[in-house]
């Protein structure tokens, strides 16, 4: 099935095709939405509503608020299940949520871009999906479009986060706009394109586009508040829209003349679109064009006796749900630029794309693992000055105990700052999966893959710092041990703490949450009270699945096992040691004493580091079903 229906000298085809110069025909029939209102009843927030686009035509909705715009649109991709009789076809042939998102993409009215990356590298990622093309040709085609948008002035600065400025909003809505458009999809859906624009950037964007979809043969559908009337010509087709249903449909020329037969033509200094819209827009339509006016009713009543050929109400009887069965071999965008979806040729490439991205996000990203890093060195370096040079008096078990609890708690619980960085990536992922570009497993891969040796550098700055200025066991395998043991631990804190982010996509929401658990996993640890004392409920279940228990408990073995402690407390001439002593004549109390006290003695270092794991694989893989969850 054709995509394109032109190609630049010597460049491939976007999806793996050749270019079918006919062009393609999109028509929507019928589509209608319900929601629930108060009482039970249910309100039609598009109502019967019918559209034809070509190739390489523009068509504009427009409407007051309110009138169902953007839910029409969400309808046309598929985002949204129309009520029962609704038909979407391609070139006559029925079109279902598969093949729409395969050859489509998707504007949706807020910017979700990567902060750190600079303007090119966001539009090239978007590209660099389709394996198909060379570098030489990504950055062609890049070039291509960052010019028709009017991008290159800013084409290497960066997007910009919060705490460093980069480009304004109306060029990022821009590159929104270049990062859908430069894998010049078959079919381009704009959600208020031109929002955040002014008026000359609003004209020069819909003319690029317009430029692109003629040459590219794209059917374009973009909703867009009252524009300038250089903005509107950029269009071929106009929907106008009031209370979910058509009141004109039809050639963007036409609509003056319409107007004008109506008997309300258009005035010297208006726009035939804000004209109308004095009329669609009941809340001021009286104040606007005079209490005897005619409102949205009377315009959409002349409009259907001025066209007896609209559609006629469907009559068709199957269910909404046939519209999404395959009616016709299907296949996937990634089927198209690879030969098989599914296979390991994809997720790999997929994956190796994300992680790139990744690795430049995290290393330029200061909220991402800066932050982190420094967060982890003042931790080590406080450490390392209060609890400095233990030695080995009995006295100072407790405080060993504490730097173990207090190294795996509260380093777990600095995972929170983790979650801004995340909730960007969140939102790009979103925006990318839901065009098609890839699916939910490489986006876990690759986050995953690149967390782990950010995590581990941090883990080790905070080890080097803390672990010998202590005077923790000495040798190195303990301090290897201790190392990997802790970062272990961070891994699942992390894991656990993306988890929340993905259901909860909103900061304070999520730094409560996580901080709520993490404290819950603090107090059934075995730290404050001893495991063997919590209540059965408690020490049965959660006690087992916390990760902050094992963590602890490997590193309180990791450096007790094989050291002995020296009793300094004598009482009556008799050494009264701070725990029970298998050997009280040496006055002495050794590493393993203090273990089997703690009922923590004939631990596996094996074992336990295997569940750790087994811990932050199950924090994965409910990740995968959260972002999935969240998705719908």
């Amino acid at each position: 099935m054709s995509l394109r229906s032109s190609l630049a000298p010597g460049e491939k085809p976007a999806h793996g095709h050749e270019v079918n110069p006919s062009g393609s025909t999109l028509s929507f029939l019928h589509l209608s939405y319900q929601v629930e209102s108060k009482g039970g009843k249910g309100k039609l927030l598009v109502d019967d509503v019918s559209a034809t686009v070509k190739a390489g035509e523009l068509l504009a909705i427009m409407g007051p608020s309110g009138a169902g715009k953007s839910t029409l649109l969400d309808l046309m991709a598929f985002r949204k299940t129309p009520l029962d009789g609704a038909l979407v076809n391609l070139n006559g042939e029925p079109l279902n949520a598969t093949r729409m998102q395969q050859m489509s993409t998707f504007v949706e009215q807020e910017d979700a871009l990567l902060g750190v990356l600079t303007v090119r590298e966001s539009v090239a990622y978007a590209l660099r999906f389709l394996p198909l093309l060379s570098r030489r040709e990504v950055a062609a085609r890049v070039n291509r479009v960052l010019t028709a948008l009017g991008l290159q002035s800013c084409a290497d600065q960066r997007i910009g986060t919060p705490i460093s400025r980069g480009i304004s909003g109306g060029q990022k809505r821009r590159v929104t706009c270049a990062c859908a458009m430069v894998s010049f999809p078959r079919i381009l859906l704009l959600d208020e394109v031109t929002s955040g624009l002014d008026s000359t950037s609003a004209r020069e964007v819909m003319s690029a586009i317009r430029t692109l979809a003629v040459s590219e043969g794209m059917i374009v559908i973009a909703t867009i508040h009252q524009p300038a009337l250089e903005t509107l010509a950029q269009f071929t087709d106009i929907l106008l829209l009031a209370e979910g249903r058509t009141c004109f449909s039809g050639k963007v020329g036409a609509l003056a003349g319409f107007l004008e037969r109506w008997g309300h033509p258009v005035g010297r200094f208006t726009t035939p679109s804000d004209h109308a819209m004095n009329f669609l827009n009941n809340d001021f339509a009286a104040s606007a064009t005079g209490h005897d006016a005619p409102d949205a009713r009377a315009f959409r009543e002349y409009y259907l006796s001025t066209n007896p050929s609209l559609p006629a109400p469907s009559n068709y009887t199957g269910s909404s749900a046939d519209i999404t069965k395959d009616t016709a071999r299907v296949e996937t965008r990634a089927e198209t630029e690879y030969g098989r979806a599914g296979t390991l040729g994809t997720l790999f490439w997929n994956t190796m794309v994300l992680a790139e991205r990744t690795a430049v996000n995290y290393s330029r990203n200061l909220l991402a693992y800066g932050v982190r890093a420094g967060m982890y060195a003042g931790m080590g370096l406080m450490l390392a000055t209060i609890w400095i040079r233990l030695g080995t008096d009995d006295s100072t078990i407790n405080d060993r105990l504490s730097v173990h609890f207090f190294s795996v708690a509260f380093l777990a619980f600095m995972s929170v700052a983790g979650i801004p960085g995340f909730l960007e990536e969140r939102s790009v992922y979103y925006r990318e999966t839901n065009n098609g570009l890839y699916t939910t497993l490489p986006f876990i891969l690759a986050n995953t893959l690149i967390n782990m040796p950010f995590l581990f550098l941090c883990t080790v700055l905070f080890t080097l710092i803390s672990y010998w200025a202590i005077g923790l066991h000495p040798g190195a395998d303990a301090f290897f041990r201790f190392l990997g043991f802790l970062y272990l631990a961070i891994l699942a804190a992390e894991s656990q703490m993306v988890v929340i982010a993905a259901l909860m996509p909103i900061f304070v929401a999520a730094l409560a949450i996580g901080a709520f658990v993490n404290g819950f996993w603090m107090s059934v640890g075995g730290y404050f009270i001893k495991a063997r004392s919590l209540p059965r409920f408690w020490f049965y279940s959660f006690h087992y699945m916390d990760y902050q228990r094992y963590a602890f408990e490997l590193l309180t073995n990791s450096d007790l096992r094989g050291l002995t402690f020296k009793c300094v407390t004598v009482v009556n001439g008799t050494c009264a040691c701070a725990y029970p002593s298998s050997t009280p004549e040496t006055c002495t109390v050794s590493g393993a004493d203090i273990l089997n006290y703690l009922d923590v003695g004939s631990i596996s270092y094996d074992k336990w580091a295997a569940i750790l794991v087994a811990i932050t694989v199950i924090y994965r893989i409910a990740l995968y079903f959260a972002l999935k969850v969240r998705s719908k």
